[in-house]
Formats: C-alpha cells, sequence, structure tokens
C-alpha cells in the first residue's frame, strides 16, 4: 500500500467519516443506508459473491439465498 492511500484511509477514518456521521443530515444518511440496502439486494460486494459462490451455506438473507439459487440454476 503506497503513501498516497495510506493517507487517504487515514484521512477518510480520522476527519471525512467522523465528521459526516456527526454533522450530516437525516436525509443523507436516510439516502446512504437507502443505497447500501439497494446493494446487498442486489448481490452485494464482488468479494462477498465469491465467497457466496464457495460457502454457499453462509447465505442468510432471502437476498442471498436468491443469489446462491441462481448460481447454481447456471
Amino acid at each position: 500500500m503506497g503513501l498516497a492511500t495510506k493517507i487517504r484511509l487515514w484521512w477518510w477514518d480520522n476527519i471525512s467519516f467522523p465528521l459526516w456521521y456527526r454533522f450530516g443530515s437525516k436525509e443523507s444518511h436516510d439516502e446512504i443506508t437507502e443505497a447500501l440496502k439497494k446493494r446487498r439486494q442486489e448481490g452485494g460486494c464482488s468479494m462477498w459473491q465469491n465467497h457466496l459462490k464457495s460457502h454457499p451455506e453462509d447465505a442468510k438473507y432471502e437476498w442471498e439465498k436468491e443469489y446462491v439459487r441462481k448460481l447454481n440454476n447456471k
């Protein structure tokens, strides 16, 4: 990991995110929550999709089970 990446991660962890979380509006919090929910329902991130391919028994939520069913039908 390069120095620029380390600085960006430090900035996000210590400055940017805590400020947004503390002072962000209710609407922005709701917007982020809805966007994350939509992404999870569409199959989640690629790392989680890869994990479910190897370990379908870890599917806990309905959208995860549906994703595993789609994988098995291919």
